[in-house]
């Protein structure tokens, strides 16, 4: 999957340390969000450092910064929505 992006990809840095993937966020009323995506932080994929909803501006601007550090897109997140509610805070 290397140099496609998809609309919720999973990054992997060139030393494989840092993972960070975006998934699609399922509301808790049953729709799947327009606006918000969950983003997470781990570190060598085991070990989840940070969950944060994230809105579609911020999800733009990090995923060209990610990929701009040269990160590997290495799974596509698209068909993989989250359960949450963006207004209560992270998982």
């Amino acid at each position: 999957m290397e140099n496609q992006t998809s609309n919720f990809p999973t990054f992997q840095s060139k030393d494989g340390t840092m993972v960070v993937s975006f998934y699609p966020v399922k509301l808790p009323f049953g729709d799947v969000s327009d606006r918000w995506t969950l983003k997470v932080l781990e570190w060598k994929g085991i070990e989840t450092i940070s969950k944060k909803f994230i809105n579609n501006f911020e999800k733009k601007m990090q995923l060209r910064e990610y990929q701009s550090h040269k990160y590997v897109v290495i799974k596509d997140n698209s068909n993989l929505p989250q359960i949450g509610n963006p207004m209560m805070g992270a998982c």
